[in-house]
């Protein structure tokens, strides 16, 4: 029986003896508020139709436009007020962002239903408080490099927007797209003003397909205009599930993407068309999940006797029992049937199964996705996909953790014979400033510290940093720097040679070369260990708000080669886009570079702290200070594999390996040491 149905309560409210209420914050432009309380309305409808009856309370929704507040102030006061129990919404990942931040201060539940941002969702997994109702976008990147696979491409290109939605697909884009086998002739990230310039850049590249990343219709339809006046057959454009938010318009006549989308194996369509008249649009299935999920939740926190809706959310999708579809009258009767005689039923919804990642529970493993395109003016869907768990470490995790499957090959027979080592120098470098660069400074003292404790002098490691972050106004910890909220003190007798801010790449490239200064010793039997991390860009590496090209810095390194500054050397970049430097440095004598990214590829950050309010690490430099904690003996390529495996997002990537030595044998250790 379908639960599309126009009855009211008949004698309810005498029955109920407590009422829950819930905030909603969506956008009503464009005629949205109508689709949002569509499913909204419905799904308190049909909850309370149950639980008025069985349990005696009833849930009830505060209505607030996203688009007429200031999110963080709406927030900070809805996150406070004890009389909501949980929050929906908002839609855009930026505002989403904001409202994590301000419900993780006081524990509020918080389902944003299609906020995609994976950054936004990595901040903050396993925090308790965040019910996220779709995947984030690495999955729907893959599902759109798999559907230009499908339809024949072999090579792709990006254009992306400069902001929180548009991250997670310049992040992602080209790491998946090598994975998935194609070749990426171009990425660009544009802003209001340079979003022609770009996209006919790309397009006159001719690749075989252009994915549009699109936040907004205003940005859609200026998209869809320049896609109409290319008369190539080259590229075909897929869009992103922003477009799929158009009015129906002949204009955009041939317009295809991917979109998220109710599972249709739930019914949920048949019984929208039914009550509405109308297929159901972008989110209706997700708003409806998430207000069966906030209700269920608060029905499981009354059964228990608290207000803990967060711990009754986890208990209601960690139950593995038969399925009983809750998009339905007899299937949420049942439910919530079930939950109060305590049977551990899984709860499916319009969206389809409601599993979460069994350690972080904070989004959904598996989205619907479905391929659209505009014919005679409307929406017409050609097929359903799911994203490929394959490619993930585990089935069962969320899916920033994706399998690397393209591991370089080195031969093993290759050897160099060197003169006997005699001692050690090493340069570390944090190129960035500001508290919310605050990761990189972290990692490069927690290198130095390190090196410090296997015994090198302090007058053999030369570190640059800005130095700005230990009494910085933001910093709850003054005087402290860490890696973890509840980390050791990495501030401590830590001398800064220079701040990057203050001196530019040359002054700083002419103090190390400069014989006279002997800041690095003329010496052929010294190894040299040189840990960069930072920013990157696709024209270079970020000084302070300089940028270095890759060719100056593969230039600097090849001057010291020349004159012998070190026997062997071995570079470790954790930025964005390493790799391009990594290929400046190739036959180079006696140097081995090691990347966190290729040359197309974003690095990623790691460990975010909600106290801190800040990312405290890098991905690569995190597996790379854990694996240095286990065992000082590994070889290079052990410590490639590593890196390789356990860096997230990105092709960790060796360079020079054949000028250098046998990396099976080599050791890590002779760059650790000073004997």
């Amino acid at each position: 029986m379908s639960s599309c149905t126009t009855e009211k309560f008949v004698g309810l409210d005498e029955q109920v003896r407590k009422d829950y209420h819930i905030a909603v914050v969506l956008p009503y432009s464009d005629g949205m508020e109508e689709q949002w309380r569509h499913s909204i309305d419905w799904a308190l409808e049909d909850l309370n139709k149950s639980l008025i009856p069985q349990r005696g309370i009833r849930i009830t929704a505060e209505w607030y436009n996203e688009d007429d507040y200031s999110i963080k102030d709406l927030f900070t006061s809805l996150a406070e007020k004890t009389d909501i129990y949980a929050i929906i919404g908002p839609l855009y990942s930026a505002h989403a962002a904001i409202a994590s931040e301000c419900c993780a201060k006081t524990g509020k539940p918080l389902l944003p239903a299609l906020a995609s941002s994976e950054q936004m969702m990595r901040a903050y997994a396993g925090k308790g408080f965040l019910w996220c109702l779709t995947e984030n976008d690495i999955s729907q990147c893959e599902v759109l490099l798999t559907k230009a696979i499908q339809k024949g491409a072999k090579t792709v290109s990006l254009i992306t927007s400069d902001d929180l939605y548009g991250q997670t697909f310049s992040d992602w884009f080209a790491f998946e797209a090598k994975e998935l086998g194609l070749s990426v002739y171009g990425m660009e990230v544009y802003t209001d003003t340079d979003l022609e310039e770009k996209m006919r850049k790309l397009i006159s590249g001719q690749p075989d397909c252009l994915i549009c990343v699109s936040p907004n219709n205003g940005i859609t339809k200026r998209m869809n205009d320049i896609r109409r006046s290319v008369s190539n057959d080259k590229p075909f454009f897929l869009f992103s599930d922003g477009a799929f938010l158009l009015p129906k318009d002949k204009n955009y006549e041939g317009m295809e993407g991917v979109v998220q989308t109710h599972d249709p194996s739930s019914g949920f369509q048949i019984s929208y068309e039914t009550r509405y008249g109308k297929s159901p649009s972008f989110g209706n299935a997700h708003f409806y999940d998430a207000t069966l999920l906030a209700g269920l939740g608060i029905l499981q926190a009354d059964i228990d006797g608290n207000d803990d809706v967060n711990e009754a959310i986890k208990h209601i999708v960690s139950m593995d029992g038969d399925e009983i579809n809750a998009c339905t009258d007899e299937g949420m009767n049942r439910i919530v049937s079930s939950i109060l005689r305590k049977e551990r039923h899984h709860v499916t919804g319009a969206s389809g199964k409601l599993h979460f990642d069994p350690t972080l529970y904070t989004n959904v493993l598996h989205s619907v996705y479905c391929h659209w395109t505009v014919y005679q003016g409307k929406h017409l869907i050609l097929e359903y996909n799911t994203s490929d768990d394959s490619n993930r470490t585990y089935a069962s995790v969320v899916n920033w953790n994706w399998r690397v499957t393209q591991m370089q090959d080195f031969i093993y027979s290759n050897t160099t014979e060197y003169a006997p080592k005699k001692d050690l120098y090493a340069l570390i470098i944090s190129a960035a400033k500001g508290w919310t660069n605050y990761r990189h400074q972290a990692d490069a003292y927690a290198v130095y510290q390190r090196l410090r404790e296997n015994g090198l002098d302090k007058k053999h490691i030369i570190l640059v940093a800005d130095d700005d972050l230990a009494y910085n106004a933001l910093n709850p910890t003054p005087g402290s720097v860490r890696l973890s909220d509840n980390g050791n003190n990495l501030y401590t007798d830590i001398p800064i040679y220079r701040h990057p801010s203050d001196i530019s790449w040359k002054e700083y490239e002419k103090m190390i070369v400069d014989n006279e200064d002997c800041i690095l010793p003329s010496d052929s039997t010294t190894n040299l260990l040189v840990y960069w991390v930072g920013h990157g860009t696709p024209k270079g590496l970020q000084w302070a708000d300089q940028t270095v090209r890759a060719d100056e810095i593969g230039s600097f390194f090849n001057t010291l080669a020349k004159e012998r500054r070190f026997r062997k050397a071995l570079l470790l970049f954790d930025t964005c886009y390493s790799g391009m430097v990594g290929a400046k440095c190739e036959d180079i004598p006696g140097l081995l570079c090691i990347t966190a990214a290729n040359a197309m590829e974003t690095s990623k950050a790691n460990r975010y702290s909600p106290f801190y309010n800040t990312w405290m690490s890098n991905s690569f430099s995190d597996a790379l200070l854990g694996m240095l904690d286990k065992d000082r003996h590994q070889s290079l390529y052990e410590v490639y594999s590593t890196l390789y495996n356990q860096t997230i997002g990105s092709h960790v990537s060796v360079y020079n390996a054949e000028r250098f030595d046998n990396l099976h044998k080599a050791g890590i250790n002779e760059f650790l040491y000073p004997r």
